[in-house]
């Protein structure tokens, strides 16, 4: 088989069109990604079984993916980047808080934080 100038131009552009669907494919399903993972929540502080003994305390902590956030059924305030902060009160004993994230297709992610108050 002889390559022509004419052959190996049509294969040039054909392994470049290729090429450019093959990134573009590869760029949507990486981009993607991160919505099909659904909503997460990192608390930044307290630390999960923190002993405390002030009578409250701050929640802080981010969201990724998610639209809205709940503290204990509460709806609760984030900033554009997804960052949260709460002040609850912290009652004598073992205090269980629950964080729950919403995000736009419905899926929810929850975080349970257990916080003792000793006197």
């Amino acid at each position: 088989m002889n390559l022509t100038r004419t052959s190996f131009l049509r294969a040039l552009k054909i392994g470049g069109s290729v090429l450019v669907i093959a990134l573009v494919a590869g760029y949507s399903i990486w981009r993607s990604l991160d919505y099909a993972r659904g909503p997460h929540i990192s608390i930044i502080e307290p630390a999960d079984w923190a002993t405390l003994q002030a009578s409250t305390t701050d929640i802080r902590g981010r969201i990724e993916r998610a639209n809205s956030i709940t503290l204990n059924g509460k709806d609760i305030f984030i900033d554009e980047s997804g960052n949260f902060s709460e002040t609850i009160a912290v009652f004598p004993g073992t205090n269980i808080v629950t964080l729950t994230a919403h995000d736009q297709f419905g899926r929810t992610a929850e975080k349970r934080l257990t916080l003792t108050r000793s006197d």
